[in-house]
């Protein structure tokens, strides 16, 4: 099984629309208050609908304390030491699912519209390739994670099915989960240049 090479980070990450300077490299131990910090920004009806306490300590330090890249590896834009965005790349290691890893992200409502989503996962879509995975897909809450779905629409992801009604809002509203799938094929190499 391929692993991900990690030697390139810390870089910085090329965002669209100017801005600060962002630099991203893998979660550390040490980033457990930063990452408290950044989830704390996150509105509270976005976090509802992530699928952990993401404001919850033992949570995060769990995830400090427990790192395994070739398992999960979670990149962390950083302006500065301020965390700005978060993302995941979870490998799957059963056989029968260890052609794709799973993507999440989120973004900081201040660094939001700059490009910043997307870079990242442009990022994590490229560790992937180079992993030899043949796909990236995540799952999002329609008409909550609108942003990240048009990101990765634009990267090229596709429809891989919808969850009718999977997921509830404080409200009790029902929302559809989108899986979209992005093809780590011949075309994603050609983007890269």
């Amino acid at each position: 099984m391929a692993v991900y090479t990690l030697s390139a980070y810390p870089k910085p990450l090329h965002v669209s629309s100017g801005g600060p300077p962002i630099t991203v490299r893998p979660m550390a131990r040490d980033d457990a208050k930063a990452l408290l910090d950044f989830f704390h920004r996150i509105p509270d009806d976005e976090r509802y609908f992530l699928k952990d306490d993401v404001v919850s300590e033992a949570v995060i330090n769990g995830w400090v304390e427990h790192l395994d890249y070739d398992r999960a590896l979670p990149l962390l834009a950083l302006d500065g030491e301020r965390v700005c965005a978060d993302g995941l790349l979870i490998r799957h290691r059963g056989d029968a699912r260890s052609h794709y890893a799973e993507v999440r992200i989120v973004v900081d409502p201040e660094y939001r519209q700059r490009g910043l989503g997307t870079a990242l996962l442009r990022e994590l879509f490229d560790i992937a390739w180079d992993a030899e995975l043949e796909s990236v897909q995540g799952e999002f809450v329609e008409g909550v994670q609108e942003d990240a779905l048009m990101a990765v629409r634009a990267l090229g992801g596709v429809e891989a099915g919808t969850l009718k009604d999977a997921v509830r809002g404080r409200d009790n509203a029902a929302h559809d989960i989108v899986v979209l799938r992005v093809p780590l094929g011949r075309s994603w190499q050609w983007s890269r240049y």
